[in-house]
């Protein structure tokens, strides 16, 4: 996946520069990895954000001149302001050629209204949100997308039901093997029996006084 962010070197650091670039609409960052020295860099805040909340963005692959020379990377960490959760500075990491990269995929269900179980009122729960795979920089999968169409309750998704691309691989494969399954919708056992329970019975503590007047 290719991403629109441009990312321009920079040749300035400290906290004083870092302030200055942010109050311009930009945030620093530094490009590592890949057996070179690291590259101070900034992009533009507005472009960040539009794409940094995406659950794709860590798989984005960005191509920029550092040094001269075209390089390829990928975002790593964006660091956000705790106060204003604006972000404040952000890490990408060098691919080459011959890279193999570890990534987030996160996995989509799509027709859900075609699905017997959820029209009875089931539930989709979901084990693995997102898939952590290794693979080449030109093929990280946008996302998965696993079909409810025809599911009832009590089907489930396996490792084995999604489509992944030639060289991509999944990093824990056995731990990972339950994708998702649908399951019905009720309340647990716990809470139907304190429901359905009858009211205890009240009981009454004689005291020898009581028994005195029995015998009286």
């Amino acid at each position: 996946m290719a991403s629109s962010l441009v990312v321009a070197e920079r040749n300035s650091s400290g906290k004083k520069n870092t302030r200055k670039l942010r109050h311009e609409g930009y945030v620093p960052g530094v490009v590592y990895g890949d057996g070179k020295s690291p590259v101070l860099v900034s992009v533009g805040e507005k472009e960040l954000v539009a794409e940094c909340y995406s659950s794709a963005f860590l798989g984005h692959v960005i191509e920029a001149k550092i040094g001269g020379k075209l390089e390829k990377f990928l975002p790593k960490q964006v660091e956000f302001d705790p106060v204003s959760d604006r972000p404040v500075h952000i890490d990408f990491l060098r691919i080459s050629k011959n890279s193999k990269v570890k990534v987030s995929i996160a996995i989509e269900f799509i027709n859900e209204d075609k699905s017997p179980g959820i029209k009875k009122g089931g539930v989709v729960n979901v084990v693995v949100h997102k898939l952590e795979c290794f693979c080449s920089p030109d093929a990280i999968p946008e996302k998965f997308t696993l079909d409810l169409t025809g599911k009832d309750i009590g089907d489930g998704f396996a490792l084995d039901k999604l489509d992944l691309p030639e060289g991509v691989t999944p990093v824990n494969a056995e731990r990972d093997a339950v994708i998702a399954t649908i399951v019905a919708a009720k309340m647990t056992e716990e809470e139907t029996t304190t429901e359905n329970a009858e009211p205890a019975a009240e009981t009454k503590t004689e005291t020898p006084a009581d028994n005195a007047k029995k015998t009286a």
